[in-house]
Order: C-alpha cells, then sequence, then structure tokens
C-alpha cells in the first residue's frame, strides 16, 4: 500500500535547501544536522498541529528520518497544510513496518501499541 506523507532526513544536509530559515545560524562546519533546535522544533510543533487535527497518519522516525504519512486523503491534506514548505512524497507502508519501535502512531494497524519512551 502506498502513502503519501513527508520525511525530514536530519542526516541529509541538502534538507536546509527545502528550509533555509531554520538553517540560518546552524554551522554545517561544526554542527550535525540534528543538532539543529530550530529543524527539531519545526518537524516537533508541525507534528503535534497534524495530530490535533487527524490521528489517521503513521508517524514516527527510522533511522535519522522523521516521517508522517498517510492514505487517507483527508490526513494527506492536513499534513500538505501543515507542512506547506515541503513537498508530498510516497513510500510503501511495507518499507515502514520493518521498522521495529520506530513508529509513534500507526492508524493502520488496529493492534498498534505506541513505543514507550
Amino acid at each position: 500500500m502506498k502513502l503519501r506523507g513527508i520525511t525530514i532526513d536530519f542526516d541529509d544536509r541538502r534538507t536546509c535547501g527545502l528550509l533555509p530559515d531554520l538553517c540560518l545560524e546552524w554551522d554545517e562546519k561544526y554542527d550535525e544536522l540534528e543538532d539543529n533546535q530550530k529543524l527539531i522544533d519545526y518537524w516537533e510543533n508541525n507534528i503535534k498541529k497534524v495530530v490535533s487535527k487527524t490521528k489517521n497518519i503513521v508517524s514516527g522516525n527510522i533511522g535519522s528520518k522523521a516521517i508522517v504519512y498517510s492514505a487517507n486523503e483527508e490526513a494527506i491534506a492536513i499534513i500538505k497544510d501543515i507542512f506547506s514548505d515541503l513537498s508530498l512524497s510516497e513510500i510503501e507502508y511495507e518499507d515502514i513496518t520493518k521498522c521495529e519501535r520506530c513508529l509513534q502512531y500507526d492508524y493502520l494497524d488496529e493492534n498498534f501499541v505506541p513505543p514507550s519512551k
């Protein structure tokens, strides 16, 4: 099943090319992208906004990538609206489910238990 949504890769410096305003004070010579607090805050604040409007998402972290996807058209529209600076992409649901204990939300799995923090 294909899902549509957003991925932010905290290991890929090209992410700052997509969100340049969040990287103005970040020093790529000395810091890793995952140290960019503005980028982290952007992700966390927008995820809170998405979750406040819909629970029909698959979201979490897979390695250095933060993801939020859905197969629900209304949820996809919410993701697109909130993450308006980024383009939607597609991912196979099976690729996400291969990652054990990396998801915060998984509305497609009726038996889903979010990982404990």
